[in-house]
């Protein structure tokens, strides 16, 4: 009876210092939502010349929203500088165009390196004639576009006529029912597809056009439209068409 007794009021005892203990109220308490900041976008390294995790942008204030910085910045050549209003400037602050002049310079050194002799003094001014060309954009009313076209046509030359991507050809063509009036044409898979064709002493390079049907291909002061062996040809400047027709 003691011992049942001694237990009871111990067990009391419990009870009274647990009532009177404060409510440990911290694991029901919520926390107001932290903020998270997102995250920055990494720049590319060749916008941190110095190392210093800094765009260089932000030091000279020439940082521009509409440049993606996670892409490689574009060479620093004279197709691309920062004069104001120049063809230059909209070229290095228009991602496509960026990209657009970073793959020329690229596919430009392909070339280079394929040049031989008399080549490589001829390609170089002819590179220099294509960049005044480029710049005349500016009378343009959609300089975009124009530049944009300037950059592709370019390209596709460089790698039709330094033989940088695949081709079809030659294919030899008789015309106007003659065989000793031959016409080769050569297909190019550049970026935008491409021909060379050799008339004659002349040859003429030209660019893929939209057709009806069959392949039509339109160069300078030329045209070649050719549907199922039979080719629609002008070469030269307000010259009539003649019909050429694949050689057996």
């Amino acid at each position: 009876m003691h011992t049942k007794s001694t237990l009871f009021f111990a067990l009391v005892a419990l009870g009274s210092l647990n009532a009177c203990s404060p409510r440990d109220t911290t694991a029901t308490t919520t926390s107001p939502p932290v903020a998270i900041e997102p995250a920055a976008k990494p720049i590319h390294s060749s916008w941190d010349v110095d190392n210093d995790g800094i765009n260089d942008c932000e030091k000279d204030g020439s940082c521009n929203h509409s440049i993606d910085y996670t892409q490689p910045r574009p060479a620093h050549n004279p197709s691309c500088n920062q004069a104001e209003g120049s063809i230059g400037q909209l070229v290095c602050t228009t991602p496509e165009l960026a990209a657009l002049d970073n793959h020329l310079a690229d596919i430009y050194s392909a070339a280079r390196n394929k040049a031989v002799n008399e080549q490589a003094p001829r390609l170089n001014a002819e590179q220099h004639g294509w960049l005044k060309g480029r710049d005349d954009c500016w009378k343009a009313d959609d300089k975009k576009l124009c530049v944009k076209t300037e950059y592709e046509r370019r390209i596709s030359e460089l790698q039709a006529v330094y033989q940088l991507v695949e081709h079809n050809g030659p294919i030899h063509f008789e015309c106007d029912g003659s065989p000793i009036k031959q016409l080769t044409a050569t297909f190019y898979q550049s970026d935008t597809p491409t021909l060379i064709a050799k008339y004659g002493d002349s040859e003429s390079l030209m660019y893929s056009a939209v057709a009806a049907s069959g392949a039509k291909y339109v160069g300078r002061n030329e045209s070649f439209w050719e549907h199922q062996g039979e080719a629609r040809v002008v070469w030269g400047y307000n010259t009539p068409e003649f019909v050429c027709k694949k050689a057996e």
